[in-house]
């Protein structure tokens, strides 16, 4: 039987000033970034969130380790007065979750989200899902 020291395991999970659990990092285009996870800034009571399924599609400014910023395109989840909270996939489609000042989120179209799919997606599987049409343009 293993013990468990609840201290050290409590220490490890509680947030270390404004950020939780430090940095993450994902790859994208073939660059890795290192992304900061801010804590979102309100209690929990204060948080919304988009009917599952139905979550906006936007371009997330994530702030990196480094001190610049990467863009993505991502799903918002959550929002609360001043940050909201984006998923996104890396090119391995590992998914990723992070809180963003709400002034960093915007929302974009299907047809800019249905480009983005279009660039991401492996040139030979490309005429599965857009046969012959040119991304972008969706059907009425």
């Amino acid at each position: 039987m293993a013990k468990i020291d609840v201290e050290a395991v409590g220490a490890m999970l509680r947030p270390r000033g404004r950020y939780i659990s430090g940095m993450a990092s994902f790859t994208l285009d073939g660059e890795t970034y290192e992304y900061l996870k801010p804590d979102p800034g309100h209690p929990p009571d204060e948080t919304k969130s988009w009917e599952y399924g139905n979550y906006p599609k936007v371009l997330a400014t994530l702030p990196l380790a480094n001190g610049g910023t990467v863009r993505v395109y991502a799903a918002a989840e959550r929002w609360n007065p001043s940050y909201v909270l984006v998923g996104w996939a890396d090119e391995a489609r590992h998914g990723h979750w992070a809180w963003i000042p709400a002034g960093n989120v915007e929302r974009v179209t299907d047809s800019e989200w249905d480009i983005e799919e279009y660039r991401r997606c492996p040139e030979h599987l490309r005429a599965i899902r857009w046969g012959n049409r040119l991304p972008g343009f969706l059907p009425a």
